[in-house]
């Protein structure tokens, strides 16, 4: 169906937010994945566990003091710059990112000064007191990343964002290693991850600077405090729908420090960082919180929206899970050697979470908070905390770490269910169910020819990643036109999408002529 010239507008720009947010991401991950693996093999399984705990107080320190500014950097600018408004933007993001500094500042100098008090009971390790100490720097420096990959997005200055990104991930494969080698250990390692987040903050405002003058001379509206109040009236219920998600992640985190080995930890990490592989595809979905923000609520064009963007979202996870469950422990040995013996399993049934993509979860965030419902992400978010909380200590003892993630996607099951739910019937939007199985169908049927693959040539390691690889895309890709869930008017979106974006479209053509002409045979 031919999209309007507004949508194919909301669509062209989406696309190519989504492409500099793809790229960019995938390269920072990548170059991270790097300095990853470098670290997690120096340190070992039992020491990279003891990283990763000193991470967690600082990580939940710093979703305590966002008060859903972040997300109203991005809507509010998207907003007012389509309206005309560029003056009054500027106005908002310059009080938005003076709050941000000082919140952030505020609460390192907190952890700075209990850091002690944190190792022994918060993590039941009294140890990771210096390193906690050492990490308190990175909530200020990642609180100003955060503000400005956030006010980048509602600008739709996304390859902002990729160079950040991009920034920060080659600063800490650089430095890191370099530590670990000079003998600094797990405070090299953090050290490194500290002046990585300090140097992209300084690319970051370097950035923001260029970007707010091409704003126009800011037209002060409301003083500073007025400015806050506005942006934290919109974005306190993802406050606190990211506050009851950060209490869940860190839950888990200290479930696993009372419950788990440092080995088992160290493990799980490497799960949870193997799933970026497929956060890489999800990350530029983030494009669709602007482009939720330029239609009306209720409309047919946001229908359109949401129904177009959860297909071709689905289109990209849903094969790619499927693929990563298969060839996990090749997957996990090739990078991260045989010492994580534990993290294939961990992943295998970590990331069945993306399974979901068909039926919106990915999409459902951006869609609510983009028209300004964000009372119902706090509302799924609370469901979703209310069946975990007493779920994941009970699965954990039963049976231990994969308990603990069966409880994760339980109760994410259960929150989607709801949102989807609301979303139907209070926005009115409409599930492509048909579209979504055929998705699920062409996935599932690609895995068919590689499991008997490898048990005829039970290939291990990279040369199993070589022959698999290739011919499970291949598969793939025949299958969709094959089985109806790709059609004309999706290759003529992707053409009107993609078409102009001289990086992608040589990398993508050549799939969607293959697509094209089956579907034409």
């Amino acid at each position: 169906m031919r999209l309007s010239h507004k949508l194919e507008k909301i669509a062209v720009d989406s696309a190519r937010g989504g492409f500099f947010l793809f790229t960019g991401n995938t390269l920072s991950l990548l170059v991270l994945a790097v300095g990853s693996i470098i670290i997690a093999r120096f340190l070992g399984p039992d020491a990279y566990g003891l990283y990763s705990l000193a991470l967690v107080v600082p990580s939940i320190l710093l979703g305590l003091i966002d008060f859903g500014v972040s997300s109203a950097l991005t809507r509010f600018s998207a907003k007012l710059k389509a309206e005309g408004n560029s003056q009054f933007a500027a106005n908002l993001l310059k009080s938005g990112l003076a709050f941000k500094f000082l919140t952030g500042l505020a609460m390192s100098m907190a952890c700075l000064l209990f850091s002690e008090n944190f190792a022994s009971y918060l993590l039941n390790r009294s140890e990771l007191g210096p390193f906690i100490r050492l990490a308190s720097f990175l909530i200020l420096f990642q609180t100003l990343f955060i503000a400005f990959n956030s006010s980048f997005t509602g600008l739709d200055r996304m390859e902002g964002n990729a160079l950040i990104m991009n920034v920060q991930a080659v600063m800490k494969t650089a430095l890191s290693p370099i530590l670990l080698v000079a003998g600094f250990s797990i405070a090299g390692a953090l050290m490194g991850h500290i002046a990585s987040y300090v140097i992209a903050s300084i690319a970051g405002t370097l950035l923001f600077i260029k970007y707010y003058k091409a704003l126009g001379k800011s037209v002060t509206i409301k003083n500073f405090s007025s400015s806050i109040k506005i942006m934290v009236s919109y974005g306190f219920p993802l406050y606190a729908s990211a506050l009851l998600i950060l209490v869940q992640g860190q839950y888990q985190t200290i479930i696993l420090a009372f419950f788990a080995s440092n080995a088992e930890i160290g493990n799980f990490s490497i799960a949870i960082s193997l799933s970026a592989l497929l956060n890489v595809l999800i990350f530029p979905v983030g494009a669709l919180f602007p482009a939720f923000s330029k239609v009306k609520p209720k409309s047919d064009e946001l229908r359109r929206i949401f129904k177009m963007s959860t297909k071709y979202t689905a289109l990209l996870i849903i094969p790619a899970t499927v693929i990563v469950t298969f060839l996990a422990k090749d997957i996990v040995y090739t990078l991260y050697g045989s010492s994580y013996s534990l993290a294939p399993l961990f992943l295998q049934v970590y990331i069945l979470n993306f399974l979901l993509t068909g039926f919106g979860s990915v999409v459902l965030t951006y869609l609510f908070n983009g028209i300004g419902e964000t009372r119902v992400v706090f509302r799924y978010s609370l469901l979703n905390l209310a069946v975990f909380l007493p779920l994941a200590p009970t699965l954990i003892t039963i049976y231990g770490v994969v308990g603990l993630i069966f409880a994760f996607i339980i109760s994410n099951v259960l929150s989607i269910a709801y949102g989807i739910f609301v979303a139907v019937k209070k926005i009115h939007v409409k599930l492509d169910f048909g579209a979504s199985m055929r998705i699920y169908l062409a996935s599932f049927l690609s895995a068919v020819p590689i499991f008997f693959l490898t048990i005829i040539f039970p290939l291990n390691g990279i040369p199993s990643l070589l022959m698999n690889f290739p011919i499970f895309l291949l598969t793939y890709l025949t299958l969709l036109p094959l089985t109806g869930a790709i059609d004309h008017s999706d290759i003529e979106n992707f053409r009107m999408m993609f078409g102009n974006l001289k990086l992608a479209w040589p990398i993508l053509k050549p799939f969607i002529i293959f697509v094209s002409k089956l579907l034409n045979f």
